[in-house]
């Protein structure tokens, strides 16, 4: 079932990106304004793809993706741009762009298992270290909301989020055990402080921001032709979200790092927060882009990994359930794509709301990831690990291309376990 769920997968990104219905990158999607317009070519909008997505799948994607042992969906979608705009648009293309992703989803799920049965022949095994990687994460994405916040208004406005997360976070951890009848109940702390973090972030957008003096009507009404388009695929976006959704319930798919870092340890709950965050900070950009273009995305705004998280280990009911309610959400995404734009431009603080909560997250997640990179370096070899990953870290930056922030952590990580193999077989490490 996993190897079919992934075939899928893979087949329906690359059918989508190849068909000009959607793809997952954000910075390709407005080019195919120009494709549809005549003004570039499918072996411009092919480069395109490639020079916006190839550094993030193997920087990004796949490192992130071996330290929590799921893969992250940015691997899978990416890599499905890439393969659907390589071919033609044309009936041959169609086919062959189908197949090429569904064989490349399945290529991509043995090759995750391949390299961890490979790390499992080595003498020094790291693994298991690399978990620590993801511990801070688990930790400090509560700490965003009240970054993004402070991006909205001011410092002061993120000062008091922060110590309100941090107060509800304790006041839960001491007065979070109680009783109802026979039924014990213990809220959890980290989850209690995300939850509040979130609301309070949403509260202070919503009131810093003022209604914009422009039409919507008229400002989106250029675009008509392209949100129609995009309604016109709706049973193909529905198809999509649904195995999206799916492949997530079967852990084969993470929506991010921060929800797969929850997700590895069993944490649904605060998976799915930290999923609804990422879906909070682009549900601006995805609408926005698609209705310039007349392209969506495979996952939308990416609101069905919320609940296809809850459906984790409910069986076939979970199965069927994650599917369902993942086209569900596609279509409703679909039909309100111009209502909810319109809404967007009416109220720009909700709008800048999305830019300073992707900005934030990747804050956070920068220094998490850094951070915990560095914990388990120093785990697997104990010192040198500390050097090893700090030294990535500001050769990155003075490189002429420096790799995403995020990504040095979890390489260092591994690739430090991959030294301290060769330096055991030399006899240099015990």
């Amino acid at each position: 079932m996993t190897i079919a769920v992934m075939a899928a997968l893979g087949g329906i990104a690359a059918y989508l990106a190849n068909r000009n219905i959607a793809v997952f990158s954000d910075g390709v999607r407005p080019v195919y304004q120009s494709y549809f317009n005549n003004e570039t070519d499918r072996k411009t909008l092919f480069a395109s793809s490639f020079a916006l997505s190839i550094g993030l799948i193997f920087t990004f994607g796949l490192p992130i993706s071996v330290t929590g042992g799921i893969i992250i969906a940015h691997t899978v979608f990416l890599a499905c741009d890439i393969i659907g705009t390589f071919f033609k648009d044309d009936r041959k293309g169609i086919f062959l762009s189908a197949l090429t992703g569904a064989v490349f989803g399945v290529i991509l799920l043995v090759l995750m298992q391949g390299i961890f049965y490979v790390f499992s022949l080595m003498p020094v095994q790291f693994t298991g270290d690399l978990s620590e990687i993801n511990n801070l994460v688990v930790v400090l994405f509560c700490v965003f909301p009240a970054l993004a916040a402070a991006y909205q208004t001011n410092t002061r406005n993120g000062l008091l989020v922060l110590a309100l997360t941090i107060l509800v976070r304790q006041l839960t951890a001491v007065y979070g055990k109680f009783s109802i009848g026979s039924a014990d109940i213990a809220l959890d702390a980290d989850s209690t402080a995300l939850f509040f973090a979130i609301i309070a972030m949403v509260f202070v957008a919503l009131v810093t921001s003022k209604k914009s003096g422009a039409s919507a009507g008229e400002a989106f009404a250029v675009f008509g032709k392209n949100i129609d388009r995009i309604k016109k695929n709706i049973l193909l976006l529905a198809l999509s979200g649904g195995i999206a959704a799916l492949a997530t319930t079967l852990l084969l798919v993470a929506e991010g790092p921060a929800s797969m870092a929850f997700t590895a340890e069993g944490r649904y709950s605060e998976a799915a927060l930290a999923a609804l965050a990422r879906c909070i900070g682009f549900i601006p950009l995805v609408m926005t882009t698609a209705i310039i273009s007349g392209v969506y995305s495979p996952s939308g705004t990416k609101a069905l990994y919320v609940p296809a998280i809850l459906f984790i280990n409910l069986g076939i009911i979970g199965i069927v359930g994650s599917f369902l309610t993942g086209a569900l959400i596609m279509v409703i995404e679909v039909l309100l794509l111009g209502f909810i734009a319109k809404g967007l431009d009416r109220f720009p603080g909700m709008k800048e709301l999305g830019d300073n909560t992707r900005t934030a997250m990747g804050k956070i997640l920068d220094i998490a990831l850094l951070i915990g990179g560095m914990m388990a370096a120093n785990a697997i070899a104990p010192t040198i690990g500390y050097i090893w990953v700090i030294g990535l870290f500001y050769l990155n930056q003075n490189s002429k291309k420096p790799l995403p922030g995020m990504a040095i952590g979890p390489i260092g990580a591994i690739s430090m376990g991959l030294i301290v193999n060769i330096l055991h077989l030399a006899r240099l490490f015990p």
